[in-house]
């Protein structure tokens, strides 16, 4: 049943009809939580968008606002407000460019400057070039690794495109999905001029900004930030369970989220923590060490026992670099 707080909207995952509340969260660089804000399930996304965004600059008295987003998680109307209003790093739909800068951006060759990341205690390179249009800068980069990654998704889609043509009856709606295309006699057949379109883009992506003052090597790595917002949703949706919630009253929701807040906070807090003590771990793993400090109680007669469960290696790394205390195994109530 729909109120003023829940309403039916439109869900990214595809859950049609289903009541639900719009939950908007800002997190920093590192994944620390910075607020979050409830909206009616039927609200707009382009005008929570607006709304987070003029909250921010209001309550933190921040005067200038760079965006970052990904093109393709973000509305038609989003786009033109942040182009308008805003300076911004944003995905660049490369095959959407004119024929003339999309020469130039496959062209490997141009691909002449460097920059280098780190990721998992690992040095990433990529190769970038960079071009002016319409009032802001370009910069697309190139990936080996993202090459072999999109020819064998290529190849996946090719593999399935063969197994519809079996099934005619299953193509339409997704032939130019897997490069199939339609004779004059109604059948299909493989599209190879597309699929040799389409290697052309293998490795490369890009972003634009239309800020004059940041580095191209800057804005590549604001923009790679962005997984990290993405993670912080799934720690939501999956492991702290802000989703599927049985409470019907405005007041009961908003306090299940601020549950799920405040523990998505102490669990990145141990986190951090562990990442500065020289010991990162997952998520997961963080999970399981806090899982397995339990402590039991034994009655013996008329004595009352604390039973400590015992603790593998790596919970016991856990407790040591966050500085906790390790308690005896076995203590008297």
């Amino acid at each position: 049943v729909e109120d003023g707080f829940r309403q039916k909207g439109f869900s990214k995952d595809g859950k049609i009809g289903k009541t639900q509340v719009v939950f908007g969260l800002l997190i920093d660089k590192d994944k620390n939580p910075v607020a979050y804000r409830l909206y009616k399930g039927s609200q707009y996304e382009g005008h929570t968008f607006q709304d987070a965004v003029a909250a921010l600059k209001q309550e933190y008295h921040i005067a200038n606002v760079i965006v970052v987003a990904d093109r393709g998680m973000f509305s038609k109307d989003n786009i033109e407000m942040v182009s308008e209003h805003y300076e911004f790093i944003m995905g660049e739909r490369l095959r959407a460019l004119p024929k003339k800068m999309q020469s130039y951006l496959l062209e490997l060759s141009n691909y002449k400057q460097q920059w280098i990341y780190t990721k998992d205690d690992q040095q990433i390179l990529l190769k970038y070039t960079s071009i002016q249009y319409q009032g802001r800068k370009i910069i697309a980069t190139y990936s080996e690794k993202r090459a072999r990654k999109d020819a064998a998704d290529r190849t996946e889609r090719i593999e399935k495109a063969k197994q519809l043509l079996y099934k005619p009856s299953l193509i339409d709606k997704k032939a130019s999905r897997y490069f199939l295309k339609k004779q004059n006699s109604g059948k299909y057949q493989l599209d190879m001029e597309k699929i040799q379109q389409s290697k052309r883009y293998d490795g490369i992506k890009a972003i634009s900004t239309n800020n004059r003052q940041i580095s191209n090597e800057q804005a590549l790595d604001h923009y790679r930030h962005l997984f990290q917002i993405e993670q912080s949703f799934r720690s939501f949706k999956s492991h702290l369970e802000v989703r599927p919630m049985f409470h019907w009253t405005h007041s009961r929701i908003e306090g299940h989220i601020a549950l799920c807040y405040i523990t998505y906070a102490i669990e990145n807090h141990l986190l951090q923590k562990m990442k500065k003590a020289g010991q990162p771990i997952s998520e997961n793993q963080l999970r399981k060490s806090l899982a397995q400090m339990q402590v039991s109680l034994v009655e013996q007669g008329n004595n009352r026992f604390l039973l400590r469960s015992n603790h593998d290696p790596a919970t016991a790394g856990v407790i040591n670099k966050l500085g906790l205390s390790k308690l005896p195994n076995l203590s008297a109530k």
